[in-house]
């Protein structure tokens, strides 16, 4: 099982998927996002596939980056099956 897929937001900053049950994630990101911004990220080692996450919430942690708790939207159920098989719920 991978530890994480690395995402690139739209507008700067990166993001790792922690956990996901294909609904809700935890993500670790560089960048902050208040609570109720939608985001949009490219994955970084598969072109063309976009991710759309509405934060929750979001908080800082000790190294520097972002916990952001929230929602995928608008996953296909092959890219929600594929990130809960190689990411799942720690």
């Amino acid at each position: 099982m991978s530890t994480s897929w690395q995402l690139e937001w739209h507008g700067g900053g990166e993001a790792w998927v922690v956990e996901t049950d294909g609904t809700r994630a935890t993500l670790h990101s560089t960048r902050q996002a208040a609570v109720g911004t939608p985001l949009s990220a490219a994955v970084a080692d598969k072109p063309g596939v976009t991710l759309r996450f509405k934060v929750k919430d979001c908080r800082r942690v000790e190294d520097g980056l972002f916990v952001l708790v929230g929602r995928w939207v608008d996953l296909s159920r092959a890219l929600r099956e594929e990130l809960v098989q190689e990411v799942g719920l720690r």
